[in-house]
Order: structure tokens, then sequence, then C-alpha cells
């Protein structure tokens, strides 16, 4: 399954297989993410190289800042085992957000735009090097993820 579903998420979580892609970086996305179940590696892929960001387990939520934002995403979500997912959609998310008080919107905003900020500085300077021995990818893993993501983007 790929992010262009439609309709308002689903309290049936998901299941995604080991490797899928759950969502692309450079695309839009409408749902907000929410672990079940398994792990889920964040990555930034550029060309053949693949470099893992975050590993994210059991009530982590994914993709908050493109739904919050309505920007791209900056990273590729990847079933690193099988998964299960809770889908929120963004349209609910924002229109809680509208429901709130006025300045819980900009709250928001300011905090994205931060951490993508700061995911720019990590990656222009190369601050991840010292890294969990879990976010390690092997070679294999990493053609697979690319061309995974390939093959996504390629039914988009």
């Amino acid at each position: 399954m790929n992010d262009t579903a439609t309709g308002s998420g689903t309290d049936k979580p998901l299941k995604f297989k080991a490797g899928s892609i759950i969502f692309a970086q450079g695309k839009t996305s409408k749902y907000l993410y929410i672990v079940k179940k398994g792990e889920v590696m964040l990555v930034k892929i550029k060309g053949s190289t693949c470099t893992a960001i975050e590993l994210c387990g059991e009530r982590d939520i994914l993709n908050e800042v493109s739904v919050l934002s309505s920007t791209v995403n900056e990273l590729t979500a990847i079933a690193k085992t099988e998964v299960e997912l809770v889908l929120v959609s963004q349209s609910d998310v924002l229109k809680i957000i509208k429901n709130s008080p006025v300045w819980i919107p900009d709250i928001f905003k300011t905090l994205c735009e931060r951490l993508k900020h700061t995911q720019q500085m990590i990656d222009e300077h190369n601050l991840a090097t010292d890294k969990d021995a879990r976010l390690i990818i092997s070679k294999d893993d990493e053609k697979k993820y690319v061309q995974n993501l390939a093959d996504y983007n390629a039914d988009f």
C-alpha cells in the first residue's frame, strides 16, 4: 500500500511486511502513523546510499512533521519487521488542531520548523556518526531498500 489511499484513516491496524515502504521521502503524505506492533526504520536515501536515522517501535508516531506542516516527507519509512500501523488522516489531525486554542497551530508550526532545521544540520555536518547498532544497514539490505523505494516511486 502506498500513501495515496483515500479516507480518514482507520482504527483497524494495517499490516506491512518487512522491507515494505510505508511512505517515501520527497512525496506528500496524507497520514500520521502510530506503530502498534513491530519496528519501522526511518532512513534517508541518496542515490544508492541508505542512511538509517531512527528505529521506531510500539506507540511511536511517524510522519508527524509532514502531516502537520503539509510538506513532502524528508525521510522514507521502511518496515524493518512485520508491522501493524494505525493510520490517522491528515484531515482528522488538522480538524483537531483547528478546534484547539488559537496558539496551538503556531506551536506545531514552530516545532516542525525546528525539527526540520535540526535534521538539516545533522545531515549537513554529518553529526550522526555514532550509530546505535540497531541502525546499521547491511549492504544487502541497503540494496533491497533502495530498490523497494524505486519500485514504490514507480507505482506512485
